[in-house]
């Protein structure tokens, strides 16, 4: 096992998945000891998010709390190798996930058995996949959990709108292929708002707030774009961890915003009517998807929430 020197509070580190070399922060507790045995948790982001947004927020609380915590750039995201940058592949995310769960395994005051997972928002559902094949997860969180593609896309699209989305994907792919160029496009749309007419509660307008202004954009954020590749979309599309719920079988603690009823909200309370047992439902109150995002009197809720449950699914 690796004998990896930590300090309290946030530590660069790097690991290894799919050949490439992945940077990470890895937060610890005051007091850490090297001969300790700690709680454990890796978190994997919204989508397109680097490691210095919500991640950095959420593992610093944790931490606080006495875990380990794991929040790193995926592959092509922030300091991580990549060609192909910011890249929302689930399936790539997912396998980096797992080699991220590997790489915590290494190390010598990781407890295994009280090892846990968080994903947000589009991680919601990357995460709760990976939990479905992974049972070194001993139990997962998912707050503002993007956990049905399949309803985000086919179920709430017609059939022309959902077709000429993938091929405009496809097409973009075909030129990649062609030209070896990746073509970036605004993938969320922030740049197309018109803020004057959106409803100033609405997670569109929430997201325009966060990503594109100082608050958590580029400004702060240098590594971090809103900007995609124009096939990103065909990934994600297949992504669904809804159809697998029944077949979790890990302890599941879905937490929303109660504001969030027209996004994640609906999407997490059927994720979690739909999943095993053991499994937990919080809705936190006065919270929206975004305030999720790095609010601390939200975020605080949240990592209390899901704190209590890990402590109770624990191998210890």
């Amino acid at each position: 096992m690796s004998k990896l020197i930590l300090n309290p509070g946030k530590n660069e580190i790097s690991f290894k998945s799919q050949g490439y070399t992945l940077a990470g922060n890895l937060y610890a507790p005051e007091g850490f000891d090297p001969s300790g045995s700690y709680p454990t948790a890796i978190y994997s982001p919204p989508f397109n998010q680097v490691k210095e947004q919500s991640g950095a927020i959420y593992c610093r609380k944790l931490a606080q709390k006495g875990y380990i915590a794991l929040a790193f750039d995926h592959i092509g995201y922030g300091d991580s190798e990549g060609e192909i940058r910011n890249n929302e592949n689930p399936f790539i995310k997912m396998e980096s996930i797992r080699d991220g769960i590997s790489f915590l395994g290494t190390l010598s005051f990781v407890d295994r058995e009280r090892l846990f997972g968080l994903g947000m928002c589009a991680s919601g559902g990357y995460m709760a996949l990976v939990a479905t094949t992974d049972k070194r997860l001993k139990a997962i969180a998912t707050v503002c959990g993007m956990m049905s593609n399949q309803a985000s896309y086919f179920k709430t699209m017609d059939r022309e709108t959902v077709c000429a989305v993938i091929a405009a994907a496809n097409t973009g792919r075909q030129k990649f292929y062609e030209t070896g160029e990746v073509e970036y496009i605004d993938g969320l749309g922030m740049e197309s708002l018109d803020l004057d007419i959106l409803d100033k509660d609405s997670a569109q307008y929430e997201g325009y707030q966060f990503y594109m202004t100082e608050r958590a954009g580029a400004q702060t954020y240098p590594n971090y774009s809103h900007k995609s590749p124009s096939f990103f979309l065909e990934a994600p599309i297949l992504a669904d961890a809804h159809s697998y719920a029944p077949y979790l079988y890990t302890p599941y603690i879905g937490i929303y915003g109660e504001k969030a009823l027209q996004d994640t909200g609906p999407l997490t309370v059927k994720f979690y009517e739909a999943a095993s047992e053991p499994k937990e439902l919080v809705e936190i109150s006065g919270a929206s998807h975004v305030s999720l995002y790095d609010i601390d009197e939200d975020v605080d809720r949240a990592v209390a929430a899901m704190d209590a449950f890990f402590q109770k699914h624990g191998g210890k």
